[in-house]
């Protein structure tokens, strides 16, 4: 029986891909060779100031009000409580905010710049970006009590064949306290002989403690930290007094042949929703406030027509 083509951010995450191979005197757009190394050596990379901060600040502002939340006033910021299946609100626990296909996201995931460094990761000019959404991750006060967690996207039998580059813009300014990006460099460099001594059926969720330090990766507003999908990774708690706001984005060689793949990306975009097979719907997922109620739908430069799909490369 062939197993189901797993979606996600509408891409295939098990897709069968390949990094390219540079020697030192590659032409990069935007990377460097010194970027590049550290990139294959350690699973990540911090791409400093990418996108234009005064961008960051449009997307941090449509989130607000997506919300209705006043960035400036800590009291409004707990009126938005975590969604459950009896109260499916727009926002998780783990911050994640059901806000996909706004102009201030397209803006960014469409901005040269960012294509540029994907066609350096991926060697190749076709290319799709993620559909995926924004993250608003708020101080643990006022009985908010997010305890940060570390996983794999992959079911781990899958996970050493498995290439994809997973990213996330800081549109704020992101301290190792702010509960930004964590992940685990030591493992990642010996994940191979980790995974030969789990348990077979062990989970992708990390939650008991191993002997691999933890890091947080600081980060600028206008930055893009990227990681290999091999690489554990997850959000850490908020110990600061600021919320932190940042956006999911990446790219990964566009796949048109996949038509099921290819529709569901168009109709994410056409109607303002989730990227999800039709009759997939999750509950509790999509949020109480539908997006295309919110704003009008993007305007797509030629580059981010093809980045979607709209249009072939």
């Amino acid at each position: 029986m062939t197993p189901e083509i797993r979606y996600s951010a509408g891409t295939r995450y098990e897709a069968p891909r390949v990094f390219p191979e540079y020697s030192s005197d590659h032409e990069f757009r935007v990377l460097n060779w010194e970027d590049w190394r550290f990139w294959r050596d350690n699973g990540y990379l911090v791409i400093k100031d990418l996108i234009p901060k005064d961008q960051c600040e449009a997307l941090i502002k449509v989130t607000c009000d997506y919300l209705g939340v006043q960035r400036d006033n800590p009291d409004s910021w707990y009126n938005v409580m975590p969604r459950s299946a009896e109260d499916p609100t727009p926002k998780s626990i783990a911050g994640m905010t059901e806000l996909y296909h706004h102009q201030a996201i397209w803006d960014n995931r469409q901005f040269p710049k960012v294509y540029d460094v994907f066609f350096d990761l991926w060697g190749t000019e076709k290319l799709w970006t993620t559909i995926d959404r924004v993250n608003v991750n708020l101080p643990n006060q006022n009985g908010w009590d997010f305890g940060g967690f570390l996983h794999w996207d992959v079911e781990l039998d899958q996970l050493l064949a498995t290439r994809n580059i997973q990213g996330v813009l800081s549109l704020n300014d992101n301290d190792t306290g702010m509960g930004g990006l964590q992940i685990i460099p030591d493992l990642f460099k010996q994940l191979e002989s980790w995974l030969e001594e789990q348990p077979k059926e062990r989970s992708r969720m990390l939650e008991e403690k191993i002997d691999f330090e933890v890091i947080n990766v600081p980060s600028k507003a206008g930055d893009l930290v990227i990681w290999d999908t091999r690489m554990a990774h997850g959000t850490s708690p908020n110990r600061s007094t600021a919320p932190r706001f940042a956006q999911y984005l990446s790219m990964c060689p566009a796949e048109p042949e996949h038509t099921e793949l290819l529709e569901i990306r168009l109709e994410s975009f056409a109607n303002q929703t989730r990227p999800e097979k039709s009759g997939n719907k999750i509950s509790g997922t999509a949020g109480s406030r539908k997006e295309s109620d919110f704003g009008p739908k993007a305007e797509l430069t030629e580059l981010g027509k093809r980045l979607l799909g709209l249009q072939p490369w």
